[in-house]
């Protein structure tokens, strides 16, 4: 299926989309009504599957009923709700989004949508779905959504909605027996805040401690990283609640087993607040001169109000859970010094998490490219040739079926070049190991390219083998990242040009750095104070040079 979405498809998500994030926004300044659980939240117990790993909560239609609220533009939200939905958000007694575990088929949600009057899909807007009509599967009745993503809407009953994927939709709908650990939790809260979140930890456990020790772009500092696995250690439950009632807190709940569980989180939070306070300091202050009047008051500022924001962070115990609450919230000088401090550190992880992103790409690259070699006893030339030696297609094509694209790869005709009236049509096809997640390119553009020269691993009409890469397969590249400028059609026989008298190393550095995928498979950053002779020794197979630490 064509990953491409028509203009008003397009148009009608993010109206969907932006009337789900207004519809959060209003749930997150008002209060919800105080009463204990109700039958909204026996449904929610009923539909949990045992495998949910989160569960997220908010109360529209009773927000929109509450003073606070007057100022925000009901009004559009309820027209844009009806125009691109089809009903109205502000009449949504209560979502809960479920969350599983990430599958071979991607994420895995559903969202249980309580409506305060009956729904009929056949209101609802017709652009979002495939427009066949009702399916029917073991059972399971649905309408399919439009998208290359398999969502499906239920209706639970005349006033419930399962709205996800398809698969976690239909476990929604089965018979679960006894509600498992994270339903039972959050079937017996007490109303009483705007917005709930609750994560089993436990559950993600050794997923996140794997993260934790796996090293890579996103490793922690050791101070971090120790008090941030002896947390996912002892932490069983994680919540966060947002209240606007009579007073404004904002609260991070850390439930343990037992006491001594509750001991460990609360130390390594004291320790994680204090470092990371200091830490953010650190990182801020260094960004500013102390040369100026103005420069050394700034640093006085930032280290006071890092001591008043700590103390208004400081955990309080409870039993076995650690609370952090934050108070009166809304005061924005709070929010803006919150915002200011945490903003380098946010976005610093953010590269972070797209340098993983892309080193995992690369990985796979290079794991098909030995996939490929064990099938073929050789790696790819980088160019499929015609009778007379001219370049037809990309290796990255050639690769394919060893990145689950191999109904993809059928679709080519390799006897024709990239650009042929048949070929060309494929381009927007891209898999999406070959887009970057921070480097946006034209459509069918990628940023991952052999390096071809004279003594690079691959070559341009003739495939290598391990035996020809005398200089290890450690210290050899096989596939670089560019800069985005330097994006070629993912299809065609363009890659990076290795001309050691002439490197084009504007093309490679992105932010001071780029990530190269070697022989080996190993994926490693590369700085652009890198010495030249040392990468141009990483460039060739068998150019016998001794490459030290780089």
């Amino acid at each position: 299926m064509s990953n491409t979405i028509d203009g008003h498809s397009k148009r009608t998500r993010r109206g969907v989309l932006s009337g789900l994030a207004l519809l959060m926004l209003g749930s997150l300044l008002l209060p919800s009504h105080l009463t204990a659980q109700d039958g909204l939240g026996e449904v929610l117990t009923s539909h949990t599957p045992h495998e949910t790993l989160a569960i997220v909560s908010v109360w529209p239609k009773e927000a929109a009923s509450k003073e606070k609220l007057q100022l925000a533009p009901l009004e559009v939200i309820t027209a844009a709700g009806l125009e691109q939905i089809g009903m109205d958000p502000l009449l949504i007694d209560r979502v809960d989004v479920l969350i599983g575990m990430p599958g071979p088929m991607g994420p895995q949600f559903g969202a249980l949508v309580q409506n305060s009057a009956p729904v009929d899909l056949g209101q609802l807007n017709a652009d979002l779905f495939d427009g066949e009509g009702l399916h029917e599967d073991k059972g399971f009745s649905y309408m399919a959504m439009r998208g290359p993503e398999e969502m499906v809407v239920h209706q639970l009953s005349p006033t419930t909605l399962i709205v996800g994927t398809k698969i976690f939709a239909k476990r929604m709908t089965d018979d679960h027996g006894e509600p498992g650990r994270l339903a039972a939790v959050a079937g017996n809260i007490q109303a009483g805040q705007e917005l709930m979140a609750i994560v089993s930890v436990e559950s993600l456990r050794p997923l996140l401690q794997g993260l934790l020790q796996g090293g890579g772009p996103m490793q922690l500092p050791p101070r971090v990283a120790q008090d941030v696995n002896g947390i996912v250690a002892a932490t069983e439950f994680l919540a966060v609640r947002v209240m606007i009632s009579d007073s404004e807190k904002l609260q991070v709940i850390l439930t343990g087993e037992d006491a001594k569980n509750a001991d460990a989180i609360e130390k390594s939070v004291q320790n994680l607040l204090a470092f990371s306070s200091q830490m953010i300091v650190e990182q801020m202050k260094g960004e500013i001169s102390t040369e100026t009047p103005t420069g050394l008051a700034t640093h006085q500022y930032m280290d006071r109000i890092s001591k008043v924001l700590v103390s208004k962070l400081t955990p309080v115990r409870a039993g076995n859970r650690l609370v952090l609450e934050l108070s009166e919230f809304q005061n924005i000088s709070i929010i803006g010094t919150l915002t200011g401090l945490l903003l380098p550190a946010v976005q610093s992880a953010r590269m972070a998490a797209r340098r993983m992103q892309s080193s995992n790409n690369l990985k796979q690259i290079a794991l098909a490219m030995h996939n490929f070699h064990e099938s073929y006893k050789s790696f790819p030339a980088t160019a499929g040739l015609d009778d007379d030696g001219n370049p037809m297609i990309s290796w990255r094509v050639a690769i394919l079926p060893f990145i689950e694209e191999a109904a993809l790869f059928e679709r080519f005709k390799l006897d024709e070049p990239w650009d042929s009236e048949h070929n060309i049509a494929l381009l927007e096809e891209m898999p999406s190991t070959y887009k970057h997640p921070d480097k946006p390119t034209k459509p069918g553009y990628t940023v991952y390219q052999a390096t071809v020269g004279e003594e690079s691993l691959l070559r341009l009409k003739e495939p290598t083998r391990f035996a020809d890469i005398t200089d290890g397969t450690s210290n050899t590249i096989m596939v670089i990242e560019t800069t985005a400028e330097a994006a070629v059609p993912w299809t065609a026989p363009e890659d990076f040009n290795v001309d050691p008298e002439n490197l084009e190393l504007e093309k490679l550095f992105f932010r001071g750095i780029t990530q190269a995928a070697f022989g080996d498979g190993s994926v490693r950053v590369l700085s652009e104070s890198i010495d030249m002779g040392v990468l141009n020794a990483l460039f060739t197979r068998a150019g016998g040079e001794v490459v030290g630490a780089f």
